[in-house]
């Protein structure tokens, strides 16, 4: 009999997060937390590091949690790192965040190559680009055999494999991903240059990979995918706002619909998540937590916790829910730009004041997730009437809320279940276990 228990791990940016999963309350009774770092003065991270942080904390969780019925692990997405034929990590982890991909490459960049030879949207930062420069400026060591996410290589590491296997809900955040058939396409990938022969094998489903301590692991699916599942299922009227490291703006539709921007990434069986995503998200408020905090540092010497910052920011923008002021904070420019920058316009001596700033500069960032999800199609946007907000960078953000609750035209509201991504890593293995193996 099935204790309804599950372990969920979530393989953050910045953070490595785990959590046990009640099934039969439907919620999270406890969660461990520790930071995730690139390593110095560039945007990899160690595999080898990450594995010991989950395995030290999952041994723990596992101890205090008892019965166990399964494991499932959500990963940040479109990195990839290189193994050997026994599954031993020969190269750093490239995360999202690397750059490479707009090098000067002939007449333009890495990603403009891919994108105009596959005919797919190749962004840099993507596996399938990452992997292309590394290839065409000889980093890819002779003994690495196949590449794979950071998700399934912890998978594999817990389950003692020598070979990955890729969901669809990561693997077509790669690039030159088909999703009508759930593959790679193999033959445009090949035209543009790609050597396709370290790509892994791809799974539709969820799949068991194997046991940690006699209890199923299953291979990991994409962060995004699994903080909609916690949030909201397969709700149709439902529209997710996840603000992380970076934001989101999900929505579920049963339905396959070409669309000129934005992403479609595989779901569930039932369907697919559309989905526009910004660099900008939780980092840019917290930058300004820290423009608060270093002014009061420079003037006073006294060095203020983040925290209190935090609190102080939102009680002042409280206190000043209008403003003319308006802030478009683009500081790490767009995902297909990445040197444009923010603006400032109508600033005057009756706005210029922190108050303004904060409520003006948190409207920006609402701003340009409506405008991302206005993209869109209105035949996908339409029956779309509630708001769920996901991650800690809206959860914890009450003025964000307000202002994406102004910008949207639809109400916020917050699931019970905290750390999405995790918990529904820890859902959605459940889920699936339970309908192949149910009792």
């Amino acid at each position: 009999m099935r204790t309804k228990k599950a372990i969920g791990i979530d393989i953050g940016t910045t953070s490595i997060c785990l959590v046990s999963y009640c099934v039969a309350s439907g919620k999270t009774e406890a969660i461990m937390q520790a930071e995730n770092a690139f390593c110095p003065g560039t945007f990899r991270q160690d595999p080898q590091q990450i594995y010991l942080c989950v395995k030290e904390m999952l041994d723990r969780m596992i101890e205090e949690t008892g019965n166990v019925d399964v494991i499932g692990v959500s990963s940040q997405m479109h990195g990839i790192l290189y193994l050997d034929k026994s599954g031993n990590a020969v190269t750093p982890y490239y995360t999202w965040k690397t750059e490479c991909g707009d090098q000067p490459f002939k007449e333009g960049t890495y990603a403009k190559w891919l994108s105009d030879k596959t005919g797919y949207a190749m962004h840099t930062g993507y596996g399938s680009v990452t992997h292309f420069f590394l290839q065409e400026t000889n980093q890819i060591p002779e003994e690495a055999d196949v590449f794979t996410n950071i998700g399934d290589y912890l998978v594999m590491r817990l389950c003692d494999l020598k070979l990955p296997q890729m969901h669809s809900s990561i693997a077509a955040s790669m690039g030159g991903f088909r999703l009508e058939d759930g593959s790679f396409d193999f033959e445009k990938l090949q035209e543009a240059g790609i050597n396709t022969a370290y790509y892994p094998k791809v799974n539709e489903k969820v799949e068991i990979a194997g046991m940690y301590q006699n209890i199923p692991v299953v291979w990991a699916v994409g962060d995004n995918q699994a903080s909609f599942y916690a949030a909201a299922g397969e709700a149709d009227e439902m529209l997710s706002v996840n603000v992380g490291t970076g934001s989101q703006v999900s929505f579920f539709d049963r339905t396959l619909l070409e669309v000129k921007t934005g992403e479609i990434r595989p779901f569930t069986e039932q369907g697919y998540l559309y989905v526009q995503a910004s660099v900008n998200g939780g980092k840019v408020y917290e930058r300004l937590a820290e423009f608060f905090q270093d002014s009061v540092r420079l003037f006073t010497g006294i060095r203020v916790d983040k925290a209190e910052i935090y609190q102080k920011m939102e009680e002042a923008a409280l206190e000043k829910p209008e403003t003319e002021l308006r802030v478009f904070p683009l500081l790490y420019g767009s995902r297909t730009d990445k040197d444009s920058a923010g603006t400032v316009e109508g600033l005057t001596a009756e706005n210029f004041y922190p108050a303004d700033v904060i409520r003006a500069y948190t409207a920006g960032m609402a701003r340009e997730l409506y405008e991302a999800y206005r993209q869109f199609p209105e035949e996908l946007r339409r029956g779309k009437t509630t708001i769920v907000a996901s991650g800690n960078g809206i959860r914890r953000n009450r003025i964000l809320r307000q202002e994406i609750e102004r910008a949207f035209g639809m109400p916020v509201i917050l699931r019970q279940v905290k750390e999405e991504a995790a918990a529904g890593a820890a859902m959605w293995a459940w889920q699936e276990t339970e309908t192949r193996h149910p009792g």
